[in-house]
């Protein structure tokens, strides 16, 4: 079995902060790719923006009391969406709850335009995410249709 784990560093900065997708895989024990990758938007990327729709990164799975999430290895195709100009991977449950905000429309996609994210897990290299597209489809052709991930932060 694999799974994702998606892990930044969370701080009040005006930078933009990157942080790492990893595929894990449980048969050994190792990590099977690692991906360079951000969520939220620089001077948005700290734990009291975690409730800023549109702005900060995507929740942490413990805050929004879910044991994950899950993303679907099986794209939808967005070139006309700003952003994403490309293959997005829905990230479930669609909507979440913290601290009474919802938070949705969560996904996997290219880092397309303005450096960062609406709260997406965007990859930010394009060889990483060729990487990426890769595992996915050799996961959707083995019949995984859906992968956990895990949302880490820290201080």
């Amino acid at each position: 079995m694999k799974a994702l784990l998606y892990h930044q560093h969370l701080q009040r900065t005006t930078a933009l902060i990157e942080g790492r997708l990893l595929l894990i895989d449980s048969e050994p024990t190792s990590i099977a790719n690692t991906y360079i990758a951000t969520s939220g938007l620089a001077n948005n990327q700290r734990f009291d923006c975690l409730a800023s729709r549109g702005k900060g990164a995507i929740p942490q799975n413990s805050l929004v009391e879910i044991d994950c999430y899950w993303v679907e290895t099986k794209p939808v195709y967005m070139p006309q969406v700003k952003g994403v100009e490309g293959n997005f991977y829905k990230i479930n449950p669609h909507e979440v709850m913290i601290n009474g905000v919802q938070r949705s429309d969560f996904g996997v996609h290219f880092d397309a335009n303005v450096p960062g994210s609406s709260g997406c897990v965007v990859l930010r290299t394009t060889v990483g995410w060729q990487a990426f597209e890769k595992d996915m489809r050799l996961l959707l052709a083995n019949g995984t249709t859906e992968i956990p991930l895990l949302v880490s932060y820290s201080r």
